[in-house]
């Protein structure tokens, strides 16, 4: 029987991290959304297929979003923003470090719930003058309710914290390639 811990299965948690230890190719993922323009700001995004080491898997369900900005934004508000998505994405990328990491560590966790904000100035987007169009500052609080020691607490946090593959990506510069299909 398996061990559950955070609603993570640590047996295969475990069992992943000794495969990967003998063959780090098996650790190697990719993900493709399609999206599609909806008109105005809206536009609706599928992720249906992923990788992982040499393996091209399909989802078993295809997931979708929609997103558009806010009325003051010049969007309709029929979806998150695209902001609002990256932070979504760190804090999901968050909650999957600390629930798997928390039940390696042995901790259980009751409540976990994080806070964050990004910042920005759409001037960088409006091309007035010298200014960044991307967010500049984002701030993350985590809450967490936990019988662990604080001591423990706070180590799980640094970890996960320094091994998020969001935040790494959002924190460090990450090669991008744009390519254009006009017809």
């Amino acid at each position: 029987m398996s061990t559950i811990r955070n609603g993570v299965d640590v047996d295969r948690l475990t069992g992943m991290i000794e495969d990967v230890k003998k063959d780090p190719g098996l650790a190697k993922v990719g993900f493709r959304v399609v999206s599609q323009w909806k008109g105005g700001l809206q536009c609706h995004h599928v992720a249906s297929s992923y990788s992982i080491g040499n393996q091209k898997l399909n989802r078993v369900k295809n997931h979708a979003i929609s997103t558009d900005e806010p009325t003051a934004i010049l969007g309709k508000d029929a979806g998150i923003s695209p902001a609002e998505t990256l932070l979504a994405s760190l804090a999901s990328c968050l909650s999957v470090g600390y629930a798997a990491n928390a039940a390696a560590m042995g901790i259980n966790i009751k409540e976990l719930t994080f806070e964050i904000t990004g910042e920005g100035d759409l001037q960088g987007f409006m091309n007035l003058g010298d200014v960044r169009p991307g967010l500049s500052s984002v701030k993350v609080t985590t809450h967490i309710k936990s019988d662990a020691p604080a001591e423990k607490i706070r180590e799980l946090h640094d970890y996960v914290n320094s091994h998020s593959p969001m935040w790494d990506s959002i924190r460090n510069p990450v090669k991008i390639e744009a390519e254009l299909d006009a017809k």
